[in-house]
């Protein structure tokens, strides 16, 4: 999506409330592990503003009154869509992987803002500091469960119908080949109860010059549009325009036929 459609599509939904703070906690973390992720994530106002409006445009039913719900996000990374729905009052837990390599981004430079945030501690410390996961320091700062796992790897350790709602944002290309896609989304059916949105990345440059690639990948959005089994419905698919070209962006499936009928905790 374009950065001017992202602005747009921001001006759509309420302000975001000035009571999140403005900047993240990193703990005792040392400075080399913090410019290990990409500087647009370590923006705080930024990452909230692109969830907030994420989250009122794709789950409405979120940020409406009514009973707290049990949310899982695929692929957390800095926590903002958490951030979002438990300022809602949902009971939220995130998944993210903890393989990348240790030298990854280390030649990014350290932008002024943290300055003063390496002398501020925190409340949650794991007992061993997994230097693999980049996104470490500000999810303990934020004090979220998130669950280090390979989201290729089915099944989950999810029980059935253990959340309320699953989303999995600009992911599920580096979980499986687009063919296998439909197996992933099977899953998240066989853990929701109401709602499920998957987010699609832009094709890279050098995947949307291959035909092949691209017939997959048209082949499985078409399987996802047309979606209605284990309980879920497709809904909608959105389409966006980016320097990628005009693409799918998020699919969404809805329960059907009262797949939905195990009670969350707050009912």
């Amino acid at each position: 999506m374009r950065r001017n459609e992202q602005d747009e599509r921001q001006l759509w939904c309420p302000p975001v409330p000035e009571s999140f703070p403005s900047q993240y906690d990193f703990g005792g973390y040392p400075e080399r592990q913090v410019i290990r992720i990409a500087r647009k994530y370590l923006l705080r106002k930024d990452n909230l503003r692109r969830a907030w409006a994420r989250i009122h445009h794709h789950f409405p039913e979120t940020v409406a009154p009514g009973p707290k719900l049990d949310i899982l996000e695929f692929s957390t990374a800095h926590g903002a869509m958490l951030e979002v729905w438990h300022h809602f009052g949902h009971r939220v837990r995130g998944t993210d992987f903890a393989g990348w390599p240790d030298n990854y981004n280390a030649k990014a430079k350290r932008p002024g803002f943290l300055s003063d945030a390496f002398d501020v501690s925190h409340d949650y410390p794991r007992a061993k500091k997994n230097l693999g996961w980049i996104y470490q320091p500000i999810i303990e700062g934020l004090g979220y469960q998130v669950d280090l796992f390979d989201a290729g790897a089915l099944p989950y350790a999810y029980a059935d119908k253990s959340y309320d709602v699953i989303c999995c944002y600009q992911a599920i290309e580096a979980y499986a080949s687009p063919e296998k896609w439909i197996n992933i989304v099977d899953e998240f059916c066989r853990i929701a109860r109401k709602s499920i949105v998957v987010g699609f990345n832009p094709p890279s440059v050098k995947l949307r010059n291959d035909e092949d690639h691209m017939d997959l990948v048209r082949s499985a959005t078409d399987e996802l549009r047309s979606y209605n089994r284990n309980g879920f419905k497709c809904i909608f698919m959105e389409f966006g325009e980016t320097r990628a070209g005009f693409h799918p962006t998020a699919v969404k499936l809805v329960a059907v036929d009262g797949v939905g009928k195990a009670k969350s905790r707050s009912e």
